[in-house]
């Protein structure tokens, strides 16, 4: 900080000395961009938009548990969002589906809501390289009303 406060010292020193300093002309002058300020990382955000996608989630399931309808339990994923507030990556975290048949139909909804997730931008308004989002889906079946 000091370098540039004495650098600053001395061109406003060496402007004084020299009596003509030419001010641009107010139609001279360029618009400088402004630059968006980056927010910081807002994990909140990032499950609001994961909310906001369930819907896609919801068809993930309903067509896997029509393979077997024992379909059940939680799934834990782990979302890597790219500098951009994309989802870079999926892991699973915790992988508590059960099904009483076939457990292909497990992996068909996990691979279908990573697959899904890979699409999703959770950050939209901020920078995000590097954040990591953990979040559980709990799938249950349907009690119908009697």
């Amino acid at each position: 900080m000091k370098p540039s406060v004495a650098l600053l010292a001395l061109l406003v020193a060496s402007a004084t000395a020299n009596a003509k300093v030419k001010k641009p002309r107010a139609h001279e002058r360029e618009a400088e961009p402004v630059a968006a300020i980056a927010q910081p990382f807002d994990p909140e955000e990032a499950v609001r938009q994961i909310r906001a996608r369930m819907s896609g989630v919801r068809a993930c399931y309903e067509r896997a548990s029509r393979t077997d309808s024992s379909l059940r339990g939680k799934l834990q994923l782990g979302f890597d969002i790219a500098e951009t507030g994309q989802v870079a990556a999926t892991q699973i975290e915790l992988n508590g589906l059960r099904v009483d048949a076939d457990w292909g139909t497990a992996s068909l909804l996990t691979s279908c809501i990573r697959t899904q997730a890979l699409g999703w931008r959770l950050s939209p308004e901020s920078v995000a390289g590097g954040a990591h989002v953990s979040y559980v889906f709990v799938f249950e079946e349907a009690q119908a009303y009697r």
